[in-house]
């Protein structure tokens, strides 16, 4: 998967191809779009064809060389890719002197130099500052490679210092039968796409059967909290585990598609068509009113984990203790 060719990619692949045979690549590029977009794997791909030495007609590495030997090894001495320590970490300031010192050194093979940051806005502050100086003065072919689904956390001065790359969802038509020979059985390929917003490798993951019955848990979780039979805490704790943004994710599809069945009894589409009934009985117990304002603090609960530096357990535990119904 990490090398796969992905369809929806190729219109983009076609613009950056553009640019390369123009000579007019970007030293920074900012990969912006939504999760399960296959960000990554893009950047990967675009590395693997800048450092090849006999790139195909369509622009891609071409699989044999040294270098493309040395870059499925890992051990290409022109590319590097920057990555919290560890997982849910900041990208810290250090690591961004190390890239600096990269940068400095001649190229190995003569080429490109190409360092990948992802996700880069898990940068913190002093690596932010620090990687503003790299694309002040990007060094002669060194390649910046910025993979983000949040851009708004990136610093206005970084953003601005890269050329943006957009990735948006394919249409149906590509996605489904992409993702359909992909899921396993038993699984309905247009239910997991819609749950991921369109997105097809997101969906891959919610077809996974163990995101599967985590969708479960957490719906179950959240029940429970309506029901008043769990402690926010503790739910909090729950949620905060695995996937954040993709937990956060199900809780607003949960809450549009409960305002979309309190408004029309049978809604044309919904996010989530598998919980109708669970959901169903969900928007019958409060008013519309209350269903639009619990939808607005649930975006604004996935806004600011997403934004913002603020603890996510305690965001989490604050809309669960306003979910529950009153002691």
């Amino acid at each position: 998967m990490l090398d796969e060719r992905l369809p929806w990619h190729e219109p983009v692949w076609r613009q950056i191809q553009t640019r390369l045979v123009a000579d007019r690549l970007p030293h920074a590029l900012l990969l912006v779009g939504p999760q399960g977009l296959g960000k990554f794997i893009f950047a990967r791909r675009l590395a693997a064809a800048l450092l090849c030495t006999a790139r195909d007609t369509a622009g891609d590495a071409c699989g044999c060389c040294r270098a493309c030997h040395l870059f499925q090894a890992g051990s290409h001495p022109d590319y590097c890719v920057i990555r919290p320590v560890e997982e849910g970490k900041a990208i810290r300031v250090d690591q961004i002197r190390e890239l600096g010192d990269f940068l400095g050194l001649t190229a190995h093979a003569g080429g490109y130099q190409i360092a990948l940051l992802a996700p880069a806005d898990r940068l913190n502050l002093n690596a932010a500052n620090s990687l503003l100086k790299t694309l002040e003065e990007p060094a002669g072919n060194g390649v910046l490679l910025l993979v983000t689904a949040n851009p708004a956390r990136l610093p206005p001065t970084v953003r601005s210092r890269c050329q943006w790359v957009r990735f948006n969802p394919p249409p149906l038509e590509m996605a489904l039968p992409w993702l359909a020979s992909r899921v396993p059985g038993g699984i309905d390929p247009r239910a997991v796409l819609e749950i991921a917003d369109g997105a097809p490798l997101a969906a891959l993951a919610v077809a996974d059967p163990r995101s599967w019955n985590r969708r479960r848990q957490l719906l179950e979780s959240y029940g429970r909290v309506l029901a008043g039979t769990e402690d926010p805490v503790r739910a909090a704790g729950t949620w905060v585990q695995g996937d954040l943004a993709e937990n956060l994710r199900w809780l607003v599809s949960w809450h549009l598609d409960v305002i979309r069945l309190k408004m029309v009894f049978e809604p044309p589409t919904l996010a989530n068509p598998d919980l109708r009934s669970i959901l169903r009985g969900w928007a019958g117990q409060q008013s519309g009113l209350a269903l639009f304002t619990r939808l607005d603090a649930a975006i604004r609960l996935s806004v600011l984990c997403a934004t913002t530096q603020a603890n996510p357990h305690l965001l989490v535990e604050a809309f669960f203790g306003d979910s529950a119904p009153p002691g």
